[in-house]
C-alpha cells in the first residue's frame, strides 16, 4: 500500500510539471481533461490517506479473540 500511495504521488507530480512546462502543444480539450484527471487523482489520494490511516488503526489493534 505505501508503493501505491508513492506511485500516485509522483504520477500527480509528474503532471503537473507536465501542466507547468509542456513537453508538446496540448489542444484546450486535452488540457482540460489532464485538469480533470489531475482533480481526480487529487481525491484518490486524499481518499487513500483518510482510508488509510483508518485502516491502520484498525489492522494494529489489539484483541483478546
Amino acid at each position: 500500500m505505501v508503493n501505491f500511495k508513492k506511485l500516485l504521488q509522483e504520477t500527480l507530480d509528474d503532471n503537473r510539471i507536465e501542466m507547468l512546462m509542456e513537453s508538446r502543444e496540448y489542444t484546450e480539450d486535452e488540457r482540460v481533461y489532464m485538469r480533470g484527471y489531475n482533480a481526480a487523482l487529487s481525491d484518490m489520494l486524499e481518499d487513500f490517506n483518510a482510508g488509510y490511516n483508518d485502516f491502520l488503526k484498525n489492522v494494529y489493534k489489539p484483541s483478546l479473540n
